[in-house]
């Protein structure tokens, strides 16, 4: 069945049972990618370090291909799009040391597809990180000094292909590109409650580095379920303008996708803005030091640019008395793990 067939379903109100959403995500278009579910690991050195809630980790950063990632969960969706368009070539737009990019890649790959990235920004004398990964996985590389060169490099791009009787799809362009992450950020979501639930836990909190894709699916899921956990995101970026309305759009899109009678409005979204630091792509003092705290107490690597903040939020948040002994919060790892390599002074010892 079509995605668009599936708005045609009688809608449903809220509470559904799992059952029932994963019914609903079942019908939309799919390529498996990803190693799912993926564990859920309690932090107690963590928890106690902290004086606070006891603390779960969701561990998307083990989702399989090319160091994992919260991407890949989102590109079983878009790819998915794409192929129904018949494309063998995938035109992206994204940064230079963008996770999306490598992600993309490594399943365009797993598909037998070609991946050209259109990055922003221009190559850097040294290659590491995520730029070095896409090298690795075989991806044609084009670096563009704005947004405004990089539009005009995928157009080129997708022209050059279809000159050489190839088929592209500019992911970016797709509104799969989105709903597709809150689809996945759904199934997510109730792989949490699963398991928390199995231990006869309920969550008190999530927390996700988020700019409003994924955090929509996590909201949509609470609200279908009609459960009361809270849905903190944690922005590392300050390119939107306003993310919970940018949110509530991309959930309430996914939803209507669903045929699903639900509305996620702005006033429901909790994104914290304060944690961007020095701006996006760039580390922070607090992320800094929240990577090395997960790394020294858990063993469990994040990234300087999204996860580190993110962490560096949750942390600042149990610090100051949000949540007590009793309460459960869950960290969702989406993963980035290249990133440290490419900021390694930070984590080098000075002589």
């Amino acid at each position: 069945m079509s995605a668009d067939a599936i708005t045609t379903l009688p809608a449903r109100s809220a509470p559904l049972l799992p059952a029932d959403i994963r019914a609903r995500l079942a019908m939309l278009p799919r390529v498996r990618l990803a190693c799912l579910p993926t564990p859920l690991h309690e932090a107690p050195r963590l928890a106690h370090h902290l004086g606070g809630p006891r603390i779960f980790i969701k561990r998307d950063d083990l989702t399989g291909a090319a160091f994992g990632g919260n991407k890949l969960r989102n590109l079983e969706f878009r790819m998915a799009a794409a192929q129904s368009l018949g494309a063998d070539t995938i035109v992206v737009e994204l940064d230079q040391q963008s996770n999306s990019a490598r992600q993309t890649v490594a399943a365009a790959n797993k598909l037998g597809m070609r991946t050209i990235l259109v990055l922003q920004g221009a190559m850097p004398d040294d290659v590491q990180g995520n730029l070095l990964v896409s090298f690795l996985l075989g991806a044609d590389v084009r670096f563009a000094a704005d947004r405004t060169e990089q539009r005009q490099l995928a157009e080129a791009a997708l022209r050059e292909t279809e000159a050489a009787d190839g088929t592209p799809c500019l992911l970016n362009d797709l509104p799969m590109f989105d709903e597709g992450s809150a689809f996945a950020y759904i199934e997510s979501t109730l792989e949490i409650l699963e398991d928390l639930s199995a231990e006869g836990l309920e969550p008190s909190c999530l927390y996700m580095s988020s700019s409003g894709k994924g955090q929509a699916g996590q909201l949509l899921a609470r609200e279908l379920l009609g459960a009361d956990f809270q849905v903190r995101g944690i922005t590392a970026t300050a390119e939107f303008s306003d993310i919970p309305a940018r949110t509530a759009a991309i959930a309430n899109r996914a939803a209507h996708r669903l045929g699903l009678d639900i509305e996620i409005r702005p006033e429901m979204v909790d994104n914290d803005d304060a944690f961007i630091g020095p701006g996006y792509g760039l580390p922070s003092d607090a992320g800094n030091d929240a990577v090395q705290l997960f790394a020294r107490t858990e063993g469990i690597v994040l990234d300087p640019i999204y996860t580190g903040k993110c962490a560096a939020g949750m942390i600042a948040h149990i610090r100051r008395g949000d949540f007590g002994p009793d309460d459960i919060v869950v960290f969702v790892h989406t993963g980035g793990t290249p990133a440290i390599f490419t900021h390694n002074a930070l984590w080098t010892p000075q002589t």
